[in-house]
């Protein structure tokens, strides 16, 4: 059996719990969320997922052997929370763990894998994200860490078809054993890095990636995605605070040209007029959302500056200029962009007839044209 690629023909977009309220979440924070979709120009910009992280489950089991949710936060259940969401248009997301137990220490899908699946279609849920902690390795011996992730993965991903309900698997096992060569198929989208930092570069907590840290580890994969599957450079954080409005730029714009899920990872309830403007772009969410679904390359680096290129279904060429540096640099404008006919500058939403053969980039930031 194979997974039903029309799930996801294009990267998903939506919101994500963890990256700002890790375990700290409520049905209350979902319902406002998803009010939020609506009332801050989310829904209109092409978002859809809203995903509930780790932290939603009660610490035990039924007595049935079923996931429930915790009584004191979530209240009035899962199902609730997912016919709400599609009332609205939009699509709710639940998190487990191929593991023991979550990443947070509650009960996990291993060996319960068609219970949960079956729970899952009963809730309603669109999304699920399938974690990497506690894996009893011990249960595998003479597999390596990739066999061992592959039948886990493969059993959550046959359990879901089972029950007949359409759900986008997420896997997110950070990576290891390079998913991306055997994950399509089995899953929509697979990590390709461990989590992500709020931090632009430089040193980060033990475990975590910065954003230019990803971005190398990710933009090298791009052979591996295309529509129904899509490598995942983990959620966004822009709006969190620890990234200037100018590396939030370039965040939000490399996630675009790397064909990434553009999955929300702050406060919705509290976006300011620059994060709005930004994750609501039209132009940048215009390129992730290309039915041609190619990842943009690495053409080239030199000084700090790298070249990207990304074709797209239209014809078109889409063009990155990504300043890792904190120096402002002057760089040549691609050769292939030598071309007859309008450029147009996506972040300024601008076009123009090129005249200079050179280009100011900012220190941190990125410069993003279309031509042809």
């Amino acid at each position: 059996m194979s997974i039903d690629f029309s799930l996801l023909p294009t990267p998903p977009m939506g919101f994500n719990t963890w990256n700002h309220f890790h375990m700290d979440i409520t049905e209350r924070l979902v319902e406002d969320t998803i009010e939020a979709f609506i009332t801050q120009g989310l829904f209109d910009a092409g978002y859809r997922y809203v995903n509930i992280d780790d932290g939603w489950m009660a610490p035990a089991r039924d007595r049935r052997g079923r996931l429930v949710p915790d009584p004191v936060r979530f209240p009035g259940g899962i199902r609730r929370l997912a016919d709400l969401a599609h009332r609205h248009g939009l699509k709710l997301g639940l998190y487990t763990d191929c593991g023991t137990r979550t990443c947070g220490g509650l009960p996990a899908s291993y060996d319960h894998d068609l219970v949960d699946a079956n729970t899952f279609a009963d809730f309603g849920i669109d999304y699920l994200k399938h974690d990497w902690c506690h894996v009893p390795f011990e249960d595998f011996p003479g597999l390596s860490e990739a066999q061992v992730a592959e039948t886990l993965y493969t059993r959550m991903s046959e359990a879901i078809l089972q029950t007949g309900h359409p759900i986008v698997l997420s896997m997110c096992n950070w990576g290891h054993g390079h998913p991306w060569e055997w994950a399509r198929g089995m899953a929509h989208l697979w990590r390709t890095t461990p989590d992500i930092a709020d931090t632009f570069a430089g040193p980060t907590p033990s475990g975590v990636l910065s954003v230019c840290e990803i971005f190398h580890r990710n933009v090298v994969l791009a052979d591996f995605a295309g529509p129904g599957g899509f490598n995942d450079p983990d959620m966004l954080e822009v709006g969190n605070g620890g990234l200037t409005p100018i590396e939030e730029e370039t965040h939000f714009a490399l996630w675009c040209l790397m064909a990434a899920p553009l999955l929300l990872g702050n406060d919705l309830r509290a976006l300011d007029d620059h994060t709005r403007r930004l994750v609501t772009h039209a132009g940048l969410i215009a390129i992730n959302q290309d039915p041609l679904c190619r990842p943009a390359r690495l053409m080239g680096s030199e000084g700090g500056v790298h070249r990207l290129q990304r074709p797209m279904a239209d014809g078109s060429t889409v063009w990155g200029l990504f300043n890792e540096r904190a120096d402002e640099r002057t760089v040549p404008l691609p050769m292939a962009m030598d071309v007859a006919g309008p450029v147009q500058d996506v972040m300024a939403n601008r076009t123009y007839e090129r005249t200079d053969a050179r280009v100011s980039v900012p220190g941190h930031g990125i410069r993003v044209f279309r031509t042809g």
